[in-house]
């Protein structure tokens, strides 16, 4: 689990800065934080953002976790970058696939 959740957070990370993304500078939590413990909360807690939560700030991944509702408004706030990741990820996967077929 421990793998997951950093190579997670590497990637959202990566990604961002690829995008440019600009970010307010008085936020508590950067905006791959965010998006690492939505994801954390689908691949590990059933999308339960509550447990993914505590989960990440009891254990130290992210010491300055937002509140339930913050972290919700955030969340809905950079939902268009959830839809680039995924066409991202849908893309290599593709690519991935497509190159094993024809090896095979």
């Amino acid at each position: 689990m421990d793998d997951k959740i950093v190579a997670t957070f590497c990637l959202c990370d990566d990604l961002l800065k690829a995008m440019h993304h600009q970010e307010d500078s008085q936020c508590q939590m950067n905006d791959a934080e965010i998006i690492t413990t939505a994801l954390i909360a689908a691949l590990f807690f059933r999308g339960n953002h509550e447990s993914a939560r505590a989960m990440l700030k009891q254990y130290g991944y992210i010491p300055q976790m937002l509140s339930k509702s913050r972290f919700s408004r955030r969340l809905h706030h950079i939902k268009d970058i959830f839809i680039i990741l995924f066409n991202f990820l849908a893309q290599i996967w593709k690519n991935t696939q497509y190159r094993g077929y024809l090896c095979d």
